[in-house]
């Protein structure tokens, strides 16, 4: 039995509608004109209501957008601060950390966000040369996709999510035949191996995504104490596995300092940006 669907071209074509909808919202409130309600929206975006009305209601859920009383829509804080800390300069700070623990460990290092139930990779390094030959297979380029379910660090970032939260977001998908052999084929399969690794904070995915692959994730929360990210670090079982409790007190020291790229978010405050909470 195969995967019942490809969420990837859905949620492409979502993202850039959402994101240009957030685009259009700042840009309101940046002229210092008064903010739109849903159905003046959905005419500045060339979009039916009833669209654009699921669609704002999705952005609020996320928190990126935010209603006022009087029904109009405005950015919130906590999208601005996001954008910020994703921008380039932070991702560039990231590459030592992710370099470092990609050398000692002879493995691959990613940075990933979630993307609804995709996986999305912002930052991969890897070392030149592993105990188990050339480490190029542990490189990635940034945007691959994987799923949430049967992966390191979408495990990682799905750590807070409650059996409910879980059975929502899966609802749709069929789990059996997507991944490796240790892969979650169910919600409650999901659930147990993120009951099982929550104690220790760190994701130990044997196999889940591909066969003979070891994947320790931990997420990477904001002051807030929110997931924002996972932070991973994946090769071959034998060689992981042998440094096991280094590299689990090393990815947590390693996700801390990360932590930082999701406070350091200036841009509700910047100069030029109204805050309406003032």
């Amino acid at each position: 039995m195969t995967a019942a669907r490809d969420p990837a071209p859905a949620f492409s074509s979502s993202l850039r509608t959402g994101l240009r909808v957030i685009e259009t919202v700042l840009e309101r409130e940046v002229s210092g004109r008064g903010g739109f309600n849903v159905s003046r929206l959905a005419d500045e975006v060339g979009m039916e209501r009833s669209k654009a009305s699921r669609m704002t209601q999705e952005l609020c859920d996320k928190g990126w957008l935010e209603r006022r009383e009087d029904a109009t829509l405005r950015v919130s804080r906590e999208f601005l601060a996001l954008a910020g800390a994703l921008d380039a300069g932070p991702l560039r700070r990231a590459r030592a950390v992710l370099r470092r623990l990609a050398v000692q460990y002879g493995a691959g290092a990613r940075l990933s966000v979630r993307d609804g139930v995709l996986v999305r990779l912002l930052r991969s390094e890897s070392a030149s040369a592993s105990a188990y030959g050339a480490a190029d297979q542990w490189r990635a380029r940034a945007g691959l996709i994987t799923p949430c379910w049967c992966t390191g660090s979408g495990r990682a970032l799905l750590l807070d999510h409650t059996e409910k939260e879980l059975a929502d977001l899966l609802e749709g998908y069929e789990l059996i035949g997507v991944g490796g052999p240790h892969a979650a084929r169910s919600v409650a399969d999901l659930v147990r191996a993120n009951d099982r690794d929550r104690p220790g904070g760190v994701v130990a995915a044997h196999g889940e995504f591909e066969h003979g692959v070891t994947e320790y994730a931990v997420p990477v929360r904001d002051s807030h104490s929110r997931i924002r990210a996972a932070l991973a670090v994946l090769g071959p079982g034998p060689v992981l596995a042998a440094g096991e409790p280094a590299l689990r007190a090393d990815l947590t020291a390693a996700a801390g300092e990360l932590s930082a790229l999701f406070q350091s978010g200036k841009s509700p405050d910047r100069p030029g940006t109204p805050d309406a909470r003032r």
